[in-house]
């Protein structure tokens, strides 16, 4: 693979306005850190010259033969000074390398909030999934740039003050030797910020496989998938779609490998010769310039410090590059953009005003880098307290139509109303608190049945609503079964005492659910197409029920359950097609007629037996 497959992506911020937005978060976060900055960066830069110092000190002592006292003294003061710097450096460093763990965390705080408050479709899609993995590339380790962007730091303001006061001390000796340290310290950068920028363009194509590699790490260890993987013989797939996913991670890194490998024998090569030149013309200065043997040791480790800053003022802007790059994604996704309105929005409906009527005119939608409408001019009114089924064959628009409705989506093109205001008016979370919904994918947290129901803390549910929702939704006859009753835990997976729901009592949980949340909006998006027939109808005969006085609209595969529905809306291709109750449709022999009657074909009693008497079993 080569660099042909690698995406041209520039990057949305400059070197100098990430490293700003990430010091003025440090700055933010703790102010107090900053001093330690302060008392620790002139220790770095004194330190390593004290020691480099002493032995010049010790040598001139020696040649000018001064007395025990006083080679004590002269060399009491540069020891004094390495034992203060070594234990104010060392000091620090545990709060610097405690705070970059802190702001790392901060980050991913961050990122926790972004996801689950950002508008749905930020997420719910190909581009949205990926700039989630970039970000959680740029805050998932140790050396990642919102943590190591404290020690960046401090080892880049160290570097500049030491070259300014080492290569002061150079220049005395000769102006070309630092032009040559600086040419080749120059080599070396450009080098490493090809490497860097070659790795962060990489990542377009690296963020995809990590997804996968995580997906299939987390549902091989996932308890539910557990009994597929072994009875379908599934393990064989898992294994090997890890290794092919695992070598393509391993091809890109290769790239990026070799490059780096490419950057190390430069800077080792532009080493060897910028020390060798330098040690050698001291070298040359001794024999032949009469420097003295104390000054050659002085400027010998003085040369071997310059370089050591300035390859480490190299390797900071090389780190630089690579955390700049890193925040680059990071702000991508913290910056996403929501559409919907997250300001002052118009009153909701009063109660005087429920149920809610809604009217949807002259909808389009398609999803981002879609060239095709999934859903395409729908005009429909949904009267209050009217009972709407959406049907159709898979594909239809139906849960997307749905998702529109509900907020999760923003129109491409046209209108939703809700009591003769658009959607848009309304404040977002305001808005969500119009609807209960239920979908096909049901997801239980890890935490009491009372505070999955209740969607919050025990502390603050509502005690005489939550017995009510349990009789009402016919729960309660599992709770009298359980030791703690509601209290009891979900998904064992987590906890060792928790318990699994069956299908049929997770459809009970999701139906109080929705009543204890009460609002004047019911969606039901197909929760319980894993159900059978004769299960899937009286739960929605119970829904039915229990929603009188409510706005509802029912999605179910399996149009005999939705028969009771006052008006019954036909999807094909994101368009609707037919629109009646269910004798009328029944009555013009379209596709409802169509799908209607291929379903309860297959309910009959005697499939192919030549009985004509029919049972279905759905009704």
């Amino acid at each position: 693979m080569g660099d042909t497959n690698i995406n041209k992506k520039k990057p949305k911020y400059g070197v100098v306005e990430n490293v700003v937005y990430l010091i003025k978060n440090m700055w933010k976060w703790d102010k107090l850190l900053f001093l330690f900055f302060i008392i620790q960066i002139p220790f770095m830069v004194l330190g390593p010259l004290m020691n480099i110092y002493l032995p010049k000190i010790l040598i001139d002592s020696i040649a000018k033969n001064v007395s025990m006292g006083r080679l004590l003294v002269n060399m009491a003061i540069p020891i004094t000074g390495i034992i203060i710097s070594e234990t104010i450096i060392r000091g620090s460093f545990f709060k610097t390398q405690f705070s970059g763990m802190n702001y790392r965390f901060k980050y991913i705080q961050m990122q926790i909030n972004k996801i689950v408050d950002t508008d749905y479709e930020n997420i719910d899609g190909p581009q949205g999934q990926e700039k989630l993995t970039k970000a959680n590339m740029a805050t998932g380790q140790d050396s990642s740039g919102t943590q190591a962007i404290t020690k960046i730091f401090i080892e880049l303001v160290s570097n500049l003050i030491g070259i300014i006061l080492y290569g002061g001390i150079i220049f005395t000796i000769h102006p070309l030797l630092i032009l040559f340290i600086l040419i080749s310290s120059t080599i070396n950068y450009i080098v490493g910020n090809y490497v860097n920028k070659f790795e962060y363009k990489s990542r377009d194509n690296l963020a995809p496989i990590e997804k996968k590699l995580r997906y299939i790490r987390t549902k091989a260890g996932d308890f539910n998938a557990a009994k597929d993987l072994r009875l379908y013989n599934m393990s064989s797939w898992f294994k090997d779609m890890y290794c092919i996913f695992l070598e393509k991670r391993l091809n890109l890194q290769k790239q990026y490998i070799y490059r780096k490998y490419f950057a190390n024998f430069i800077d080792g090569l532009l080493g060897f010769l910028r020390d060798g030149i330098a040690y050698g013309f001291l070298i040359y200065s001794v024999l032949y310039k009469d420097m003295n043997i104390g000054d050659f040791i002085l400027y010998f480790g003085v040369v071997g410090g310059f370089s050591n800053w300035l390859s480490g003022i190299v390797n900071n802007f090389n780190e630089l590059n690579r955390v700049h790059l890193e925040t680059c994604d990071l702000r991508e996704y913290l910056e996403m953009e929501d559409k919907m309105n997250r300001g002052i929005g118009v009153e909701l409906p009063k109660s005087y005003e429920m149920p809610c009527n809604i009217e949807l005119r002259n909808l389009y939608f398609k999803y981002p880098g879609s060239e095709d409408y999934t859903i395409k001019d729908i005009n429909l009114k949904i009267k209050k307290g009217e009972k709407l089924a959406l049907v159709g064959i898979n594909g239809a628009g139906k849960t997307t139509l749905v998702k529109l409705i509900c907020g999760l989506y923003t129109p491409t093109k046209g209108e939703i109303y809700v009591n003769g205001k658009r959607t848009d008016s309304y404040n977002r979370d305001e808005y969500y608190k119009l609807f209960s919904v239920v979908f096909q994918d049901i997801y239980l947290l890890p935490m009491l049945i009372e505070e999955n129901i209740a969607s919050q803390m025990t502390k603050n549910i509502d005690r005489e609503r939550m017995d009510k929702v349990l009789n009402m939704s016919d729960l309660i006859e599992k709770i009298k079964f359980l030791p703690k009753g509601k209290e009891t835990l979900l998904v064992k997976a987590i906890y060792d005492d928790a318990i699994d729901l069956s299908g049929g009592e997770k459809q009970k949980l999701m139906l109080a659910r929705a009543l204890y949340k009460d609002g004047p909006i019911i969606i039901l998006d197909e929760p319980t197409a894993a159900l059978d027939p004769i299960a899937e109808n009286e739960i929605y005969q119970k829904y039915n029920k229990l929603t009188k006085e409510k706005t509802s609209i029912f999605i179910s595969h399996r149009l005999s359950s939705t028969r009771f529905c006052d008006k019954i809306v036909f999807l094909h291709h994101g368009e609707i097609i037919e629109e009646g109750s269910h004798c009328e449709l029944m009555e013009k022999r379209g596709k409802y007629r169509e799908m209607y009657d291929m379903q309860s074909y297959y309910y009959k009693d005697n499939i192919g037996g030549g009985a004509d008497e029919e049972r279905y079993t759905a009704f």
